[in-house]
């Protein structure tokens, strides 16, 4: 299986801790800067990626925008949806669409491994 993740965040400090962290438990990652380049990865070859970590308040085009994407270009795909606003909020804004987990910030390494791993398998990748 994969183990490579799209990560659109556009606060360049979490999206750092986002890379570093996953990059470190072994998962290889493509960090976009807000909604708009997430689409295009997610355009360019969807099938790349084994999960999908999304901001939802970004420029250009949010989390919410991301996901109708993905849900065209490549249902199925594991999203977690992570923001510091409350999960009742989040889940106002992005509708019905699915989520496999939502990652409130700030959050801790852990939890993000734990989301992760969950979806893809625990441990280091071979």
């Amino acid at each position: 299986m994969s183990r490579h993740l799209l990560i659109a965040e556009d606060d360049r400090v979490v999206a750092y801790l986002l890379e570093q962290v996953l990059v470190e438990a072994g998962y290889s990652v493509l960090v976009a800067q807000d909604g708009l380049e997430a689409i295009d990865h997610l355009n360019a070859g969807a099938d790349r990626f084994a999960m999908a970590v999304l901001d939802l308040v970004m420029p250009r085009a949010d989390g919410a925008a991301v996901l109708a994407v993905i849900a065209t270009v490549c249902p199925g795909l594991p999203v977690v949806l992570s923001s510091g606003y409350p999960e009742a909020y989040v889940r106002s804004r992005i509708g019905d669409a699915p989520i496999v987990a939502f990652l409130p910030k700030p959050w801790r390494p852990e939890a993000l491994l734990d989301v992760v791993g969950r979806v893809l398998g625990p441990g280091r990748p071979t």
